[in-house]
Order: structure tokens, then sequence, then C-alpha cells
């Protein structure tokens, strides 16, 4: 049997022994988005690196579905690894929702720190009760809130207005508090709902309002930096068992690699964009104080204390606290 083989890796050589490892990332993010850029980072180095033994398949722009079933797809195997946001991954561990507790982070820099630091810690031992390998935290933005109607600099002046959220409990907390009407509509279908008129307003980071050309319908945006999102990327334990400790190492390297691109791709995009939505755009930009924002978030933290769990919710703010020293 070993002289058989051995004949066999002869008569067919190198390229039996080491079969190139395909994995299908799938991910929401325009080809033109930081992250959808970032993507061709990774898939160009991890393939480059890996002399070919990994080959990295990209479908963005909800070719595979939408963001929360391409989640579920990695959990059960049918795609290797997305980048999903973490109110998907809060479907299944609600714990996460504790990272978009409104007005947490005061800035980029904090966010950076948390994410990057103990919450990630967190975050992974939890990933992988669901057979996901947490890799690293690409980024979303900071979300803004935008409407059709008229300026709002205060909480009063969002109430009775429609306001359209992903599936995502603490973005419905946010708008619920503030005194508007939370509705969900799927990312895929912000866009024409937006031109059809079914809701007033909506709340997405700068790049993608100006990615999405949102402001073909909203007139009015108010800087609020009210949550932070990113993308996870994350990967089935199954398909990752399949790489070798070094291919694994690789990935990893260049998964971080991607994050820190697209995180600077977006930050430095952020003024360019909000200056060109207010100069060119006929965006009417707002930038409140947030003091009363701050304020009317009582319900909402409550809301999120108790999805979340007690517990989970004071661990969270006390990895808020230190990060903010």
């Amino acid at each position: 049997m070993k002289k058989v083989a051995v004949a066999l890796m002869l008569a067919f050589g190198s390229n039996w022994a080491m079969a190139a490892v395909e994995l299908k990332l799938g991910h929401f993010a325009s080809d033109t988005h930081p992250c959808g850029i970032a993507a061709v980072q990774f898939k160009n180095n991890v393939e480059k690196r890996t002399n070919g033994e990994v080959k990295i398949s990209l479908f963005g722009n909800n070719i595979l579905g939408s963001p929360p079933e391409v989640l579920e797809q990695v959990m059960l195997g049918a795609v290797d690894m997305s980048l999903s946001g973490q109110d998907q991954l809060a479907k299944h561990l609600p714990f996460y929702d504790v990272i978009s507790t409104p007005f947490a982070f005061k800035d980029y820099a904090m966010a950076d720190k948390v994410i990057d630091g103990e919450f990630k810690t967190w975050a992974s031992a939890e990933l992988l009760k669901k057979n996901l390998v947490h890799l690293s935290d690409w980024e979303w933005g900071f979300r803004q809130l935008t409407n059709s109607k008229r300026p709002v600099v205060v909480p009063a002046d969002l109430k009775g207005m429609k306001i359209r959220t992903p599936p995502a409990f603490a973005y419905q907390a946010f708008v619920e508090a503030a005194g508007g009407n939370a509705v969900t509509i799927a990312f895929a279908e912000l866009v024409l709902a937006m031109k059809q008129g079914v809701v007033d307003g909506q709340e997405n980071p700068v790049g993608t309002i100006y990615d999405l050309k949102l402001y073909e319908t909203q007139k009015y945006m108010s800087i609020l930096n009210y949550t932070y999102s990113s993308m996870v990327h994350v990967v089935n334990k199954k398909s990752w068992d399949k790489l070798t400790p070094d291919q694994q190492k690789i990935v990893t390297e260049e998964s971080i690699a991607a994050a820190k691109l697209a995180r600077k791709t977006l930050r430095d995009n952020e003024a360019v964009q909000l200056k060109d939505l207010e100069t060119n755009k006929g965006i009417v930009v707002a930038r409140p104080d947030l003091g009363p924002w701050k304020a009317a978030m009582g319900p909402a933290w409550d809301k999120v204390k108790a999805r979340v769990g007690a517990d989970n919710f004071k661990r969270f703010m006390d990895i808020v606290e230190k990060s903010s020293k």
C-alpha cells in the first residue's frame, strides 16, 4: 500500500499533495466601499502568500443573499466566511447587542480600543460556541441620521417620523427613545424604500449614505455618531480546520491588515464625502449638541440591558470605562 501511495504521489506530483483550499467570502459591501476594496486586498494577499494554496472567492453586494442569510450559511458551512454586522451576530448571540449601546463610544479611537481589546477576547470565545472563528473587525462606521422632512437637532424634532432601521435591536431602541417610529427594512431594499417614500428617514454611516446615493431622496442629515458598527470577519470552524497552522496564520494576519485598510479608507473618505454632500449634493447638515440626545437614551439603555442581561451590560460598560481613561 505504501508503494502504491508513493507511486500516486510521483504520478500526480505536488498538485495532488497540495490541492488548493477554496474559501468563499460573502459580504454586503459594494465593490467601491472601503470594505469591498479591503476584501480584494485580503484575497490577493492570502493567495500570494500561500502560493495559491488558499483561494479566496469574493461575493459582495448581497450576491449570496441578505446579510442575515449569509451569516446563517456560514454557520451551516455552506459559505466559508463572512463580513457580518454586529446586529446580525446578535441574532444568534444576544450579548453582542452591548456593542451597539447608544453613545457608548465617543470617537473612533475609543471604538478601536474596545473592539480590538477586551471585547474581542470576550466575543471570540462566544463566537466559537457557534462554530465561528473570529478573525478581525472591519469598519462600517459611526451611524448618522437622515430624513426627507425637516432638520433634526433635538430628539423632539424626530417625533412622528418613520425611520428605517435594519432588523437590529439596539438601533431600533435608539430611534424609539428619541421619539421616532422605527421601521424594519432589509439593507437590500433600503434604496428603493427611500425612493418610494415608505419611510421618512434612515440611519447609517456617512460612507454608506454616500455610496448608496441616499442624498437623492434625503434632504437633511444630523451628525450624531450615536453608535459604532463594524463588519466582523468570521470563518466557519470546519472550514478553518481545513487550513494548516501556517495558512491560518497568514489568513489571520491578512484579515487584520484588511481591517486596518478598511478603517483608514473609510475614515479618510468620510470628511471628503461629508463636504461633498453639503456643497454639491444639497444635503443640509446639522451638528447638534449631543447632550439632549444622550439624556433621552435611558429607555434605550434599559432595553439593551434587559436583552443582554445585567451582568453582560455591566461587563461591557466596565470595558468602556477603562478604555476612556
